[in-house]
């Protein structure tokens, strides 16, 4: 009986069949179709593989050796079959896998480790990576698929990267606890000349005419500088100055008697969502992606001073 090597799906479940309930009628009946119709996917089978599956006996069919031997490879196959959906539906489910997030400063404090609960919450058994750093180490993570995805100042982007989402909002004036300001709805250049602000780097403001505007016009008040908008509300809560900041930052530190008030020029604060270009958003990068807009929506409904551009 010389073999073909070509073998069905089919032919298999027929012979797995006949093989666990050692009847045609009863593999026909698991199988939903005609007893005609197994017996024809067995000797189908025999003659793919190359040698008799069954011998006939008092009406019985009877497993030859070489079927033993046969059925145990089939076993091992419908088990790998049976792992491979299961880790299907896990992937579908991200109940599997990994999610590599990096975020710059301004959102790893105050709506990034939201919005990680949120996703760890429905997805507990989802690995889940978060590096917060600067924009541009933030940028070559992304650029060199060591992050997922990557929230970051946009001047920090390249062509390297795809941008999933842009957002802009008001940047704040954050203020000491007793500041005499503190009482101000909004503030205007006017009201912050002659105090003591603690500055980022000139970068942050001038990218906008409002900002750069600003910028100069307080350039003598402007008597300490830093990096971050984390640093400069820490130096705010000691008390030590004011400080023109993004509004995420600013509404974490009022836990810590920070005062956080509107300014009268609109000075933007953009960030954005990048990925590679060269591969598609995974599920789970996806759904992150989705949650995180939803907290800024609800940032922005919850905390009067996170105003959209």
């Amino acid at each position: 009986m010389p073999g073909s090597d070509v073998l069905s799906l089919r032919q298999i479940e027929a012979f797995k069949a006949v093989m666990e309930s050692t009847s045609v009628t009863a593999a026909a009946e698991a199988m939903r179709i005609s007893q005609p119709g197994v017996s024809r996917l067995l000797r189908d089978l025999e003659h793919a593989v190359g040698f008799p599956l069954f011998l006939r006996r008092k009406g019985r069919l009877v497993p030859t050796a070489e079927a033993r031997l046969f059925h145990d490879e089939v076993q091992k196959y419908f088990r790998t079959m049976r792992r491979l959906t299961h880790t299907a539906s896990d992937i579908r489910a991200l109940a599997r896998g990994q999610l590599r997030i990096g975020a710059f400063a301004a959102l790893s404090i105050m709506v990034t480790p939201a919005v990680i609960r949120r996703f760890h919450a429905a997805h507990p058994q989802m690995h889940v990576s978060c590096t917060a750093g600067q924009s541009r180490q933030i940028a070559d993570l992304v650029a060199s698929r060591f992050a997922d995805l990557g929230i970051i100042d946009p001047e920090a982007r390249s062509g390297a990267l795809r941008v999933e989402r842009l957002w802009r909002f008001r940047c704040v004036c954050a203020l000491p606890a007793g500041h005499p300001l503190a009482g101000r709805e909004a503030l205007g250049t006017g009201d912050l000349a002659g105090q003591n602000v603690i500055a980022l780097e000139r970068e942050f403001l001038s990218r906008f005419p409002a900002g750069a505007a600003l910028h100069d016009a307080l350039a003598d008040s402007l008597r300490l500088q830093v990096q971050q908008s984390v640093t400069a509300c820490a130096l705010v809560a000691e008390g030590v100055g004011i400080a023109i900041v993004d509004p995420f930052t600013a509404g974490h530190f009022a836990a810590s008697g920070v005062v956080v008030r509107p300014l009268e020029a609109e000075i933007p604060f953009e960030t954005c969502v990048v990925s590679s270009p060269d591969a598609p958003l995974s599920n789970a990068a996806g759904e992150f992606l989705a949650l995180l807009e939803d907290e800024l929506e609800r940032i922005t409904r919850v905390h009067e001073h996170v105003v959209r551009c």
